[in-house]
């Protein structure tokens, strides 16, 4: 089968694209799906260039060649022993976690907590823009802030960065569910975001937010120090001084930590800059999220999108055979939506 893979670290130009690479079987809950569409993640840049190999050369049963990516849609083709749940011939979308299992590549093996049935009202790019980006806010606000949906409801948020994908989501996700949306992003986004339901949206190359806001439930921080120095505290200033808020951010020392100093030296090191930031910046409650799997969430916005609550943003499409392309694409940090990667060729 072919698979864009890389065979060492580094820029976009390590990504090649291999026609010999041989067609995974199926463990007995695993699905084997020919992808129809993936998409490109700021994770898999990161990945690429060497971030997390503490954790993911451990999960990967040999280091290289690796195939990247996360989110696809495609069809069913072989079914592991234990599926009874799907047919061949089914459209299917969803997100891995696992190393071993990158979607960019013609057939792939997912396991069968990370799948569900495609959306009928909507194709297989706009589905493969999706999965990633939405299960990104599910784990941040579930799992790590331990927050339900109908909690939210009515609640003053702050995204840093709106216009992103998980940004686009997370706007649609947050409107859904009736609460005030405030988001930054630059100017030629403004009229995107606030079409998907932000109500206050701040130019952050004119003004800066934490000068504009206050008394807020929750800053949604999906770019950390990466874009503006000491996020936690700007982010922190704008909310209510309560056990009720919350600071969640998707950039934070962990992985890089545990890449510098080791597992073994690491995990304590990163768990105590935690517990420093959840003591100094008390009552509100401070989140380091990180993605994980969710079935019932990936279920949830099959719902959404069936209802119209969600539509894909889709910044543009770019064939498979020009994967780096969409790298550097991406890299700019110019990007509205998700970047799609069509496997027709």
């Amino acid at each position: 089968m072919y698979a864009a893979t890389i065979r060492d670290y580094g820029d976009e130009s390590s990504i090649v694209l291999e026609n010999d690479i041989p067609i995974p079987n199926p463990k007995p809950n695993q699905i084997l799906i020919e992808v129809k569409a993936s998409s490109v993640n700021p994770i898999d840049l990161m990945k690429r260039e060497g971030y997390g190999r503490t954790i993911f050369e451990k999960q990967r049963m040999r280091h290289f060649p690796w195939i990247l990516g996360s989110d696809f849609s495609g069809v069913v083709v072989e079914l592991g022993t234990k599926i009874k749940n799907f047919k061949v011939g089914d459209e299917v979308w969803g997100c891995t976690s696992n190393a071993n299992s990158g979607t960019h590549a013609q057939y792939v093996c997912i396991d069968s907590d990370e799948v569900t049935f495609k959306p009928n009202n909507i194709d297989y790019l706009e589905a493969a823009s999706l999965p990633y980006a939405a299960l990104t806010t599910w784990s941040a606000i579930v799992r790590w802030a331990g927050l339900r949906p109908i909690d939210l409801e009515g609640k003053k948020i702050f995204i840093q960065g709106g216009a992103g994908g998980v940004g686009c989501f997370s706007i649609q996700f947050f409107q859904s569910l009736g609460c005030e949306i405030a988001t930054t992003c630059s100017e030629n986004n403004t009229e995107l975001v606030k079409s998907l339901g932000a109500d206050i949206v701040i130019d952050y190359n004119k003004d800066l937010f934490y000068d504009e806001l206050n008394n807020f439930d929750i800053a949604y921080d999906l770019h950390g120090d990466n874009v503006l120095d000491n996020a936690i505290e700007k982010c922190c200033r704008i909310l209510k001084k309560n056990k009720d808020s919350h600071y969640i951010t998707l950039s934070h020392p962990l992985v890089n930590t545990l890449d510098s100093k080791g597992i073994l030296l690491g995990t304590p090191q990163a768990l105590y800059e935690r517990h420093k930031l959840k003591r100094h910046f008390r009552p509100i409650n401070v989140h380091w999220s990180i993605y994980r799997p969710s079935l019932s969430g990936l279920e949830q916005l099959s719902d959404m999108i069936q209802n119209n609550k969600i539509k894909p943003i889709v910044d543009s499409v770019i064939n498979i055979e020009n994967l780096p392309e969409a790298h550097k694409k991406l890299a700019t940090g110019h990007v509205s939506g998700k970047i799609v990667i069509d496997h027709k060729r």
